[in-house]
């Protein structure tokens, strides 16, 4: 009898570490700023499309650690979402920019678009500032999961597309500064 007991505890320790394999990990990957900027950009269109490179694979990191990638995120977003909302903003940037010409549309630092407060626009801007919003959060969405960035980062990310934008912005623009204060682009 005693010696089933050291093969027994054997067993158990072998069955523990099976077990303890077996374990999902999950590693989220933060990129740093500027290369994000740099996919908010490409995506914006500011920068002509590169052939798609997988991201660096990270090293290993502490079971649902952060590990910091120096690697270009994805950029070349393709699903029938993303597609669709790419569509409705091309459809929709004739309007947008004559609404920002008028000083009624501003680029936010979080990479949306809102009604500036006390110009006269129309009543048809709320609906137009919805459906790009909405279509933006879709890319955004499609960029944080092709990337697999995790949910703390999404400002980042935000702030980055909100960057591409503004620089795009035409002068006498509205956009947001990031300490919140609104200017008009020089």
């Amino acid at each position: 009898m005693r010696s089933r007991r050291p093969s027994h505890r054997a067993a158990l320790l072998g069955l523990a570490g099976l077990l303890a394999a077996c374990v999902p990990v999950t590693v989220n990957i933060s990129f740093p700023q500027d290369k994000l900027e740099g996919a908010a950009r490409q995506i914006e269109g500011d920068v002509p499309a590169q052939p798609a490179t997988a991201p660096t694979p990270p090293p290993p990191a502490p079971r649902g650690g952060t590990t910091t990638v120096d690697s270009t995120p994805r950029s070349d977003l393709r699903s029938p979402e993303v597609e669709k909302a790419r569509e409705g903003r091309r459809q929709r940037r004739p309007a947008l920019r004559e609404w920002k010409g008028k000083g009624c549309v501003g680029e936010t630092n979080q990479g949306l678009v809102v009604a500036r407060p006390g110009e006269t626009c129309g009543p048809e801007v709320a609906g137009l500032l919805r459906d790009e919003n909405a279509d933006r959060q879709v890319i955004y969405g499609a960029f944080v999961k092709e990337n697999k960035i995790p949910a703390t980062d999404i400002p980042r990310v935000r702030s980055a597309f909100a960057k591409a934008r503004q620089e795009r912005a035409r002068p006498n623009d509205w956009v947001q500064q990031d300490d919140g204060q609104w200017v008009r682009k020089q």
